[in-house]
């Protein structure tokens, strides 16, 4: 595992049972018609995801995306995709003066954005600071929900596609009926 803890959650199904977990960790999901940031480093990856950026568009959230994953997805899927730009470093927050797209941290920033799905390319540079890094230390500074995991991030559009966007958490008991001895 690659966090600090573990969460268990009992669900209908599998897909009602990630959601659920994610919510228990804090975890808030994007309000209807809210902004979504796609950064993802890696072909394998974008292909990966592709159904799922489909479904967080038929959903009616605005998509917005790195330059690559933005090309990406509009030549390949035709989506509705907005272009931002990479940061190059933490105070990188204008407009791109070649081509006018906001920067993805000003749309952090500036709380347009409520999910951030950024997949890297799984890399260990250390010597310096990545623009993916930027992206996903505005998005804890700024309370965007962060996503990092490309398995996790489809798990996440296929749940919120089957409503359980809207699920009331239920208890154990709910599940089961305890037995008194």
């Amino acid at each position: 595992m690659a966090s600090t803890g573990e969460v268990a959650c009992f669900g209908d199904d599998a897909h009602e049972a990630f959601l659920q977990s994610l919510l228990a960790t804090g975890f808030k999901l994007p309000k209807e018609g809210a902004s979504i940031l796609i950064s993802i480093a890696s072909a394998p990856f974008l292909q990966e995801f592709a159904e799922s950026a489909l479904i967080l568009s038929k959903l009616g959230f605005k998509l917005c995306g790195t330059p690559g994953t933005a090309k990406f997805y509009k030549e390949n899927y035709q989506l509705d995709i907005k272009e931002v730009t990479k940061p190059s470093d933490a105070k990188d927050d204008a407009d791109c003066p070649k081509t006018g797209a906001p920067s993805a941290l000003s749309e952090i920033k500036e709380g347009d954005v409520e999910l951030v799905i950024n997949i890297s390319e799984g890399t260990t540079r250390k010597d310096e600071i990545t623009s993916g890094y930027l992206i996903r230390r505005a998005s804890v500074d700024f309370g965007a929900s962060l996503v990092t995991n490309v398995k996790c991030a489809i798990w996440l559009a296929k749940s919120m596609e089957r409503g359980f966007d809207s699920f009331k958490a239920k208890s154990i008991s709910e599940f089961y009926s305890l037995h008194k001895y």
